[in-house]
């Protein structure tokens, strides 16, 4: 618009300043879809369990253990999860225990994978030791539904026995293009918040020493948010449509659509008191 503005019917022929005028107005009307798309994301809500803490749309039901969250569609379309295991005897890979875990699964079968990759090494927390990555993207069926999913699992060996995390996002197959970016997002949120219990931690091995703030429990949170570095915070905001913000008063966090914010008060306002502002979440928050 502003090159617009500043034609000169001297310096500009006619034809010319009618080009631009018609691409302003094609790229108005795409603004203009874009936003009342990004409109119609539903509101999202951080929760926080007995063990995780994790954020998902209004709606969306949420199972927690001690040993994992699974964050389910209404539709039940769409699935994020996280799980951790801890002091399993023996030794296994990534792709071995992937596999396992994911054929265990009651309705799960048909497995294709349509690219597996190493991602780099993490470290555990145990001295000498350090956890092995891999990432997957599978089709498969669940019950007779044809779905895409992406599986981040991680193995930590130490002492003749390992630690296992597995981090999961899936939708219908048809879905998957539009909703592979949010879902990842999604199970990014999920975060260890009870290291002491997560995953029976705090049940004593007599033969081992184990402390209770065992702090290979506490890298594996940060696993998952370090294998989905690779996405920027700018394509963050660009693909969810979503900015982090809390309560000033009660750090209550919620996740706003970005259309939702109000320049009359420079920032998105407080659904429990419309007249103050939120402000930004730290990060890590």
């Amino acid at each position: 618009m502003t090159s617009i503005g500043r034609c000169r019917r001297a310096a500009c022929p006619g034809a010319g300043c009618f080009h631009l005028l018609a691409i302003a107005i094609i790229l108005l009307n795409f603004l203009h879809v874009a936003v009342a798309a990004a409109g119609n994301r539903p509101r999202v809500e951080t929760r926080q369990g007995r063990y995780f803490s994790w954020t998902a749309p209004q709606g969306w039901r949420a199972s927690e253990t001690m040993s994992g969250v699974e964050i389910t569609s209404p539709d039940k379309t769409s699935l994020v999860t996280f799980a951790i295991i801890m002091r399993s005897r023996g030794a296994t890979t990534p792709s071995d225990f992937l596999s396992m875990m994911l054929r265990r699964l009651p309705g799960y079968g048909n497995f294709k994978v349509i690219s597996m990759k190493n991602l780099p090494n993490q470290p555990s927390g145990i001295p000498g030791t350090y956890w092995k990555v891999v990432e997957a993207e599978l089709s498969y069926t669940v019950g007779n539904m044809p779905v895409r999913g992406t599986w981040t699992c991680g193995i930590n060996t130490y002492y003749g026995m390992y630690d296992a995390s597995l981090t999961g996002f899936q939708s219908a197959e048809r879905q998957w293009p539009e909703t592979r970016i949010y879902l990842s997002e999604m199970a990014r949120t999920i975060r260890i918040t009870n290291p002491r219990q997560v995953a029976g931690n705090d049940t004593l091995i007599p033969a081992r020493n184990n402390p209770l703030d065992n702090s290979g429990v506490i890298a594996s949170g940060k696993l998952r948010d370090e294998s989905q570095a690779r996405i920027s915070k700018g394509r963050r905001e660009g693909n969810t449509g979503y900015e982090r913000v809390k309560d000033p008063t009660t750090g209550q966090v919620y996740t706003m659509p970005l259309t939702n914010y109000d320049p009359a008060i420079g920032g998105y306002r407080n659904p429990k008191r419309p007249n103050e502002a939120l402000v930004p979440t730290k990060p890590g928050e």
